[in-house]
C-alpha cells in the first residue's frame, strides 16, 4: 500500500489543510461560573453593611435639618410670644415627619426659657442605634446643645457633624 501525501498548493497557507485539536470556547463553563458568583456573593455580602452605615449617616442630615427649622420656628414664635411651644402646628408644621420621610419630629419639653426637641428614626434609619434619637436643646438666651443616643446631651458617636 502506498501512502499518498497531500500536495500544498502555492496559493494555501501551510496550517490550511490541518485541523486544530482543541475546540473553541464559546462561553463559561459550569465550574467557572458557580466560582464567579461565589466570590461576588462574598464581596456583596462583606460590602453590604457598609453601605447600609454610610446610607444611615447620610439620613441623619434629614432629621438634623427638621430640628434645625423647628430651631428657627421656635424662634419666630418666641418673639411674638412668651414662651416656647410643645405644639408643631403652633409652628405651622403640617406634619411631624422630617422632610424626607426618615425621622418624626418632635417638642419633649418647652418653657418661657427653653426647649427640648428630639427627631426619632423611622423604619431602616431606626437601625442606628448610636444616633437614635437626635436631640436639639435650647436654653437660655443662645445656648444650643446637640444630643443624640440615651442621653440629650451626649453625642456618642459624633452624629452631629459641625
Amino acid at each position: 500500500m502506498q501512502k499518498r501525501l497531500k500536495k500544498i498548493s502555492h496559493t494555501q497557507g501551510p496550517n490550511q489543510g490541518i485541523k486544530s485539536l482543541r475546540t473553541p470556547s464559546h462561553g463559561w463553563t459550569l465550574a467557572e461560573l458557580l466560582i464567579t458568583l461565589g466570590l461576588m456573593s462574598v464581596l456583596a455580602a462583606l460590602a453590604w453593611p457598609t453601605y447600609q452605615q454610610q446610607q444611615r449617616q447620610a439620613r441623619r442630615s434629614d432629621g438634623q435639618a427638621a430640628l434645625l427649622q423647628l430651631q428657627v420656628d421656635q424662634a419666630r414664635w418666641r418673639a411674638q410670644q412668651d414662651r416656647y411651644t410643645e405644639s408643631l402646628t403652633d409652628l405651622g408644621w403640617a406634619s411631624d415627619k422630617s422632610p424626607q420621610g426618615h425621622y418624626q419630629i418632635s417638642v419633649t419639653a418647652a418653657s418661657p426659657e427653653a426647649y427640648t426637641a428630639q427627631a426619632t428614626a423611622l423604619g431602616s434609619q431606626a437601625a442606628d442605634p448610636e444616633c437614635n434619637p437626635l436631640h436639639l436643646s435650647w436654653q437660655g438666651s443662645a445656648t444650643a446643645v446637640w444630643g443624640a443616643g440615651e442621653h440629650t446631651s451626649s453625642d456618642p458617636a459624633r452624629c452631629w457633624r459641625r
